[in-house]
């Protein structure tokens, strides 16, 4: 039987594929192979960590089978380029709901290189998306079949009668920028992403004014809050029926946390006993938080050193560590708040917002004002009593802090106790 030409390399054989036979010298050795030569094959059988590596080598040609032979064994030598992915050929969509499909699945990063990565919280994700079902209703309110209708069909007269809908039924400048920042991000991500030669239309569409005007909370309402919370009358009947027990041993604890840090929600639940800073006598200087909205939008990827805020000592805050025995746990890994609890800070936080509108609403106090608002109060009072709040890191910039956080009314009462005059008089 002929077979292929065979001349003694390292890692090289011949190989039969019909009874897979190594038959590199002759038939009658390998018992009995009889197969024609055109099941024959090249193959590289290699050495690697007490493991063998093959290959079958495309060539029928020994020197060329060579060449693939030293291919292989300096790919093996080079680890990175046997773990590289064949790119998947990518279906490329036109209808706009398929579109839009697409755009959810990148942005729960699916089929994503990890470079490219981005972690978004479900919130997010569920939002974008729904904002961009609201479009695709409009559509088919306006008779268009979204079984049909391609992303190339869309145009100026489109979208600029969606802005007449939108300017009709959104009642703030949030909710119709918050639409328009979806569909902007959609628009992009076909044109970047994903290579489609079509107008930038939403880029054209510009953002409402929003009138900021915060909100502090006034110091007896917030006490007649705290007075509030007891384990008495403290259970939510939801509209569906379902009964709920707002109060938590730690509920009255983790609102005054909130209130005397200034943090948002779920990171003042993640502070910790070993964030508390003492002076050089003993006592307790400052705390060290986290900006975890920063650092989810700018830091995602952890490759700077976390954005920490300087959180000042109040004697208020002072009182509330004392209440939860920090000297105890001083330097520990245990969170200030629920440490003992089988629960995430997220969703702490989320639980801890529900139960600040229950008792507020149990205190008889007007609904103008939630959770979020203790750290606009926070920081209206560091604001009007220090004059240092651009410098502990509370906000990324002074222009954010005093535009969304400072109530200018607060501002101006501090103003009149201190007695200003023209002349000093």
């Amino acid at each position: 039987m002929k077979i292929l030409k065979y001349k003694k390399f390292t890692g090289l054989h011949i190989v039969c594929k019909k009874c897979n036979k190594l038959i590199e010298v002759s038939q009658e050795t390998y018992k009995g192979c009889n197969h024609p030569i055109d099941r024959q094959k090249y193959k590289a059988i290699l050495k690697q960590n007490g493991g063998r590596k093959t290959r079958d080598l495309k060539s029928v040609e020994y020197d060329e089978a060579i060449r693939e032979l030293l291919d292989f064994k300096h790919e093996l030598a080079n680890p990175i380029r046997l773990i590289a992915e064949i790119p998947k050929v990518e279906v490329k969509h036109e209808l706009l709901k398929d579109c839009i499909m697409m755009f959810g699945d990148w942005l729960e990063n699916v089929d994503v290189p990890n470079h490219q990565k981005r972690p978004r919280s479900s919130s997010h994700i569920k939002n974008t998306l729904s904002n961009l079902m609201k479009f695709s209703r409009f559509l088919e309110d306006n008779k268009f079949d979204l079984n049909r209708f391609k992303i190339y069909d869309l145009n100026d007269v489109i979208i600029g009668k969606y802005y007449d809908h939108l300017d009709l039924t959104c009642k703030m400048a949030t909710t119709y920028n918050h639409n328009t920042k979806s569909l902007k991000s959609f628009n992009n991500f076909l044109i970047n992403q994903k290579g489609f030669n079509i107008p930038n239309f939403f880029g054209k569409v510009k953002l409402k004014y929003e009138s900021m005007n915060p909100t502090s909370i006034k110091d007896d309402y917030f006490k007649k809050l705290l007075n509030a919370i007891s384990n008495e009358d403290s259970i939510c009947i939801y509209p569906n029926g379902r009964r709920k027990n707002e109060y938590r041993p730690y509920t009255r604890d983790a609102i005054e946390l909130v209130a005397y840090t200034g943090m948002r929600i779920e990171e003042t639940m993640s502070l910790k006993f070993s964030d508390i800073v003492l002076d050089d006598d003993g006592n307790i200087q400052h705390l060290v938080g986290t900006d975890l909205k920063f650092e989810r939008a700018h830091n995602w990827n952890n490759t700077k050193a976390p954005k920490k805020v300087l959180i000042p000592i109040s004697a208020e805050l002072e009182n509330v560590l004392n209440r939860l025995d920090y000297k105890k746990y001083m330097g520990t890994d245990k969170y200030l708040i629920a440490d003992d609890f089988n629960i995430s800070r997220k969703t702490l936080a989320t639980q801890l917002s529900h139960s600040f509108t229950f008792f507020r609403k149990k205190a008889n106090l007007s609904d103008d004002f939630s959770i979020k608002h203790l750290r606009k109060t926070f920081l209206t009072k560091l604001h009007t009593k220090t004059g240092f709040i651009e410098s502990l890191g509370y906000q990324r910039s002074a222009k954010v802090t005093l535009n969304n956080y400072i109530d200018k009314v607060q501002v101006v009462k501090e103003i009149n106790k201190i007695g200003f005059g023209y002349f000093n008089e």
